[in-house]
């Protein structure tokens, strides 16, 4: 996923939603194309280490900056992923 986003190449991944503010999930979600973006800094959020920042490039709303948490990833360019 980083070396596609460092090479501006989309990919898409799906992951299981999950908003630890609300208790709320809005389920599986699949982003067909996206890329990797800067993250959260450490001294910003003490779930910088697991949340990965992502641009959507379906979204057509004019905020597309998103952000999923990592061990929730289950799917990348269509394999699924393994733990």
């Amino acid at each position: 996923m980083r070396e596609l986003s460092s090479l501006n190449i989309p990919f898409s991944f799906g992951f299981v939603s999950c908003n630890t503010t609300n208790g709320l999930s809005k389920g599986y979600r699949v982003v067909t194309k996206g890329i990797l973006r800067q993250g959260l800094r450490g001294d910003q959020s003490n779930k910088a280490d697991v949340l990965i920042a992502y641009v959507d490039y379906d979204d057509q709303q004019e905020d597309k900056n998103r952000f999923f948490y990592y061990p929730l990833l289950m799917m990348f360019n269509g394999q699924k992923v393994q733990p």
